[in-house]
């Protein structure tokens, strides 16, 4: 069976695209996986800066295609502001991939980009995997960071520069529009939470919806937390993007309580942005805040090996965003069984249990979430068992054999016409 992906990423063909920044992922696990079986072909159709030719790597044949929307930055900042698209050029260079390759079966990972749109023009089956759905994330964009705060406290040269940390959010309206025009036509949808369920019943009234986890990246099945005492000061950890809607004042808000109405001992480590990162300096201005007097740090991006030992070194994992589908970070500190606490946002409910698994708690109150981390480190008993069954659960849920073969199972089930 001939199956093509089309993916935000390079996937496996970043090792040999840029060497020096070889990251893993979980759809590199995947692909990783789902090439073991003899059965299985696979082609990986994905978006590059650069004309590439087609070519075969490690057993996967890749088709780069260089998107029109590649340009400087000043004129994609001005393409945002006309809201210019470049779709139809893009979906031909994607159609002629798909002539070259001719799959049994298409696999579209995200509908943030516009692969969706080959649906139109394409009679092959098509399946849509969900990863975030921009919509309702739109609505809560500003949750907890006003959009005239960010106007008013990242400065002008972003601005000037086409850098500012609006500019997401006028692409997001922009790829929300086209991903509800996708999700109209589209007849087969993967999803894996209550949310996300949901939520395509609403935008892709007419998709048959079909339940497959993702897998994780591989060295989290490996590794485990076993920190045996918790030692003041608490270390609390983070992994955050620079999304405004991850949370940070959320945890500036909760640090403030800490230390104004208690004399608790912490480290918050936030993982994924620096003291330079825009985000970090736009809501330390807007906040006036000391991030080191309340107890906050920033690590930036950490290799697999490094996160995973600062993970395994901290007491509590709190996942703070105000909307998710299923973060692969959460599901990470899952499977290493730490105490975690996660926002009651979008789909987490569905990756963990209140009191089971870990502790859930309103997106964006910072008693509530003051109060879990009392509870946790009052209760050493109670956060190691809740880490124990978290474990349990995502080991399962992530299991790479049930994964993949759920996903093969599904790609022979499309070829056969209704």
């Amino acid at each position: 069976m001939k199956v093509l992906w089309f993916a935000n990423t390079p996937c496996g063909a970043i090792e040999k695209l840029s060497p020096g920044l070889y990251i893993g992922g979980w759809m590199l696990s995947l692909q990783n996986e789902i090439t073991q079986y003899d059965n299985i072909e696979l082609s990986i159709c994905f978006y590059h800066h650069e004309e590439i030719p087609p070519f075969l790597y490690k057993g996967v044949q890749y088709y780069p295609v260089k998107s029109q929307s590649s340009s400087s930055k000043i004129k994609k900042g001005i393409n945002l502001l006309r809201y210019n698209s470049s779709d139809e050029k893009d979906i031909q260079a994607l159609l002629a991939v798909i002539n070259k390759c001719n799959p049994n079966v298409i696999h579209i990972h995200g509908t943030e980009e516009n692969f969706g749109l080959i649906q139109e023009s394409c009679q092959l089956p098509v399946v849509i995997s969900l990863q975030g759905v921009l919509s309702p994330y739109l609505e809560k964009y500003f949750s907890g960071i006003s959009y005239s705060a960010i106007f008013r406290y990242e400065g002008i040269i972003p601005k000037l520069l086409f850098q500012s940390m609006l500019r997401p959010y006028r692409r997001m309206i922009k790829n929300a529009k086209r991903e509800q025009k996708i999700l109209k036509f589209t007849k087969n949808i993967i999803g894996r939470t209550k949310w996300d369920k949901r939520v395509s019943s609403v935008i892709a009234p007419n998709a048959r919806y079909f339940h497959i986890d993702e897998l994780l990246r591989p060295s989290f099945y490996n590794k485990e937390w076993n920190k045996q005492q918790q030692s003041l000061p608490i270390k609390i950890v983070t992994t955050m993007s620079g999304g405004v809607y991850k949370g940070l004042e959320t945890i500036v808000k909760t640090t403030q309580l800490l230390k104004e109405k208690t004399s608790f001992e912490y480290n918050w480590f936030i993982i994924g942005q620096g003291e330079t990162s825009p985000l970090t300096k736009m809501v330390k201005r807007w906040m006036k805040v000391d991030y080191s007097k309340l107890g906050i740090h920033f690590i930036g991006e950490l290799n697999e090996t490094d996160l995973i030992s600062t993970l395994q070194g901290a007491d509590i994992y709190c996942q703070v965003s105000h909307i998710e589908n299923s973060p692969n970070s959460l599901c990470e500190a899952m499977i290493l069984g730490m105490p975690i606490i996660a926002s009651y946002a979008g789909g987490t409910n569905s990756l963990l249990e209140d009191e089971v698994e870990g502790i859930l708690v309103q997106e964006g109150e910072s008693y509530s979430l003051a109060g879990a981390i009392f509870e946790l480190t009052q209760d050493g008993q109670k956060a190691k068992n809740l880490g124990n069954k978290a474990s349990v659960r995502a080991y399962k849920r992530h299991s790479k054999i049930k994964v993949t073969e759920d996903l093969i199972t599904l790609y022979k089930k499309l070829q056969i016409k209704d």
